[in-house]
């Protein structure tokens, strides 16, 4: 084992310095464009990502939409089966409850 240590020589000419200062500015520069195109990468992905999951939503808020619209269709038809349920028992006419309760009947059908 050699007791002598290797040291590295400084550069004496001003062209010599200047070409290593070029050097690392370039290989600096070089990083610095790489991790840009990779935060731009991650951008893009990020927003192809956000389109995937606004379309996600917006086909289900539309399937919602059409639930609601279809519960509330069901809705107004059981307040209309109750009515005529209502009106059955509050008529003293044998024809008119049976008038009643056969439209309720319809309605369920």
């Amino acid at each position: 084992m050699s007791s002598e240590r290797r040291r590295m020589e400084l550069p004496k000419k001003k062209e010599d310095l200047d070409k290593i200062v070029e050097e690392v500015e370039e290989e600096h520069e070089h990083e610095h464009v790489h991790e840009h195109h990779h935060e731009h990468e991650n951008v893009e992905d990020i927003v192809s990502v956000l389109e995937l999951l606004v379309d996600s939503l917006s086909a289900n808020v539309k399937n919602i939409d059409t639930t609601v619209k279809a519960q509330g269709n069901e809705i107004i038809n059981i307040y209309k089966i109750l009515a005529y349920v209502v009106e059955a028992c509050t008529s003293n006419d044998t024809n008119s409850k049976n008038e009643a309760l056969k439209k309720a009947i319809e309605l369920l059908k």
